[in-house]
């Protein structure tokens, strides 16, 4: 009993593992978010299923010794009970009695199914909490980001507006400047103005330029993906051809051969090439 449970508790102090990872903060849970990444992935999607499956197939056995059992006590269930009295009450003199084996197998029984079920529900549940919380820090990555962003752009916008109250109080505090001097401090201003707002435009032209190509790209890809899809369907019809021709040219043979032809349709050509 212990040989085939030894595996599930493993796997659920595996499992366990990572669960408390998971809901650790952020610097010590990155590890587990990288691994329900990995499962994610081509390689690691299909190790993933595989073990899914393969605990799957396990299910399967104590699900059919529970219906066993209960179909087989459903019709007696009081010489069932009486079994069980008189097994636990000679337990101590006939080790190996009936009723003890039935409740054994019993305890066995929902023993590995209580385990299996749990390692496989555990596993789909940390796949999906991993990958909600790999999603949240990318989105928190990006929040941070664009707020940095913003903070840049209000400095900046509050430097401009600085530097343009501070010319406009000059202005008037110089009177034996010329006017000319006064009109180029207020036109200062008014060109670092400018010159933001054809950076934000380049900016923004930039960034429609990206999201199109990136629009390009993904389409690409995807068409790419199909038709790779599509070669991959008729590579396998042509090999699929190829062994049924194949498997025809060896049983033309054979019938060649038992009607006493073979050696003459392999020596046929031969002697004509020679002639």
């Amino acid at each position: 009993m212990l040989g085939f449970t030894l595996p599930l508790f493993i796997i659920l102090g595996l499992e366990g593992l990572v669960g408390v990872l998971l809901l650790c903060p952020k610097p010590l849970n990155q590890p587990a978010i990288k691994l329900a990444r990995l499962t994610h992935t081509q390689v690691g999607s299909t190790v993933f299923h595989t073990v899914a499956g393969v605990l799957a197939l396990l299910l399967a056995s104590p699900i059919y010794d529970g219906v066993r059992l209960y179909y087989s006590t459903k019709d007696k269930p009081e010489q069932a009970n009486i079994d069980l009295r008189q097994g636990l009450c000679m337990a101590s003199l006939h080790p190996r009695c009936a009723a003890v084996r039935r409740s054994d197998h019993e305890a066995r029984t929902l023993l590995s199914f209580s385990l299996t079920g749990a390692s496989l529900f555990m596993m789909f549940m940390l796949r999906a909490l991993g990958r909600a919380q790999g999603e949240l820090d990318r989105m928190s990555m990006s929040e941070a980001a664009l707020l940095k962003q913003v903070k840049g752009l209000q400095s900046e916008y509050t430097r401009m507006v600085d530097s343009a109250g501070g010319a406009s109080a000059k202005a008037p505090a110089a009177p034996s400047e010329p006017s000319g001097a006064a009109a180029g401090a207020g036109g200062l201003s008014g060109e670092e103005v400018a010159e933001l707002r054809r950076l934000v435009g380049d900016l923004e032209e930039q960034n429609s330029k990206l999201q199109a190509s990136l629009a390009t790209a993904n389409k690409e890809h995807a068409a790419a993906e199909s038709n790779l899809a599509a070669l991959k369907t008729q590579c396998r019809g042509l090999e699929n051809e190829y062994d049924r021709l194949l498997a025809e040219l060896d049983e033309a043979k054979r019938q060649l051969s038992r009607a006493g032809l073979g050696a003459a349709a392999s020596t046929g050509p031969m002697d004509k090439k020679d002639a």
